[in-house]
């Protein structure tokens, strides 16, 4: 691939990613088709209720992710300034986005390692695709972009449509398990693993279980289309521009790879992302069997249209949002809400859920 394409692609995906045209959110609403249960009745004042949870050995104050999103041009750079600051001050932790224009052009480095040195407080998560851990050089790679901004863990995460619909993507992804395994063994901080926008499914999720991955972030169908994304970028009228409109849906929902992923994995953790656009879509990640719950696009469009203090009170909204939820569900704390499996499934989602649990 041309390094030089790289760094404007970073501008193109955040101009593309604002456009309402992209999320899926607006169409599909599979959170809609999770009904939490409600109890008149709980045993606890809202006040006492408690979000605080673990994740990568630190105290976060609710179980909230600003997935990682971008970096590599100066514009992302404010961006990941802001997303900082919220992160910090809010007390959740934060993922970049992917590193690969670093590693090509180390002069764009800071606009990453910004994040850490804003958010000193908090998890800060590294990020490569698959593609770029892959071979001779896959673990140095990884390293390299780990110790860019001294981060508590590094994301890989798996595109293959996207790459597919890129124009200038990579489509080679042979032996990538072999790959994942080799980090996990060769890291000195954990692993996690996770999709896009098209969802993680049970099978490969006990294949990154069992080869050791600290948490599976299964970033289902239902939120940002990155083939449509992608298709914005492709020339008018070429095959992959086609193609983004015929995939756009691709994937598996959210809320269903949350719940089969959840039956399916022993060790690690689970972070649920795709579509969650408020507290209540947080909260039924968490019912649904999630550690984590993640968001990208929320975040971004409050960075650039208010800065930290629009993310800050964008945390807020979901903190709140989801606090009612565990209050409402009679549940005192993150764990205890996360045991009750206190929800009921529609359709289309159940059969969703039946086929992927068969």
């Amino acid at each position: 691939m041309d390094k030089e394409l790289t760094e404007p692609r970073k501008l193109d995906h955040i101009r593309i990613a604002l456009e309402e045209i992209v999320d899926m959110s607006k169409e599909e609403r599979w959170f809609d088709s999770v009904e939490l249960l409600h109890n008149p009745l709980p045993d606890s004042s809202f006040d006492e209720v408690d979000l605080t949870t673990e994740f990568l050995g630190h105290k976060v104050s609710a179980p909230i992710l600003i997935e990682g999103m971008t970096g590599g041009h100066k514009a992302a750079k404010r961006i990941n300034e802001e997303l900082a600051k919220a992160a910090s001050r809010f007390g959740v932790p934060i993922g970049v986005g992917s590193q690969r224009a670093a590693l090509e052009k180390g002069e764009l480095a800071h606009t990453y390692r910004v994040v850490r040195e804003i958010a000193d407080n908090v998890p800060v998560i590294a990020n490569l695709g698959i593609s770029h851990v892959l071979g001779s050089n896959g673990v140095d790679n990884a390293k390299r972009a780990v110790d860019m901004i001294e981060a508590d863990a590094i994301a890989i995460h798996l595109n293959p449509l996207q790459e597919v619909i890129q124009p200038e993507g990579d489509r080679d992804l042979r032996d990538g398990l072999i790959s994942i395994r080799d980090l996990v063994r060769e890291l000195d901080v954990p692993v996690i693993v996770k999709e896009v926008g098209s969802g993680i499914g049970p099978g490969v999720a006990k294949l990154l279980d069992y080869v050791g991955v600290y948490a599976i972030d299964v970033a289902g169908s239902g939120g940002t289309s990155w083939a449509l994304i992608e298709g914005e970028r492709a020339p008018d009228r070429s095959k992959e521009r086609t193609a983004s409109n015929v995939y756009k849906k691709w994937g598996i929902p959210t809320p269903a790879a949350i719940l089969s992923v959840s039956e399916a994995i022993e060790r690690a953790k689970l972070i649920g992302s795709g579509g969650v656009r408020n507290g209540l879509d947080a909260a039924k990640c968490i019912a649904l069997g999630a550690d984590m719950a993640g968001a990208a696009r929320p975040f971004l469009k409050a960075a650039v249209e208010g800065k930290h203090e629009a993310v800050v009170s964008l945390l807020n909204d979901y903190s709140y949002q989801l606090k009612i939820a565990v209050f409402l569900s009679g549940a005192k704390s993150i764990p205890q809400f996360r045991k009750m499996k206190n929800y009921l499934l529609l359709e289309p989602l159940a059969s969703w859920v039946r086929r992927l649990l068969i």
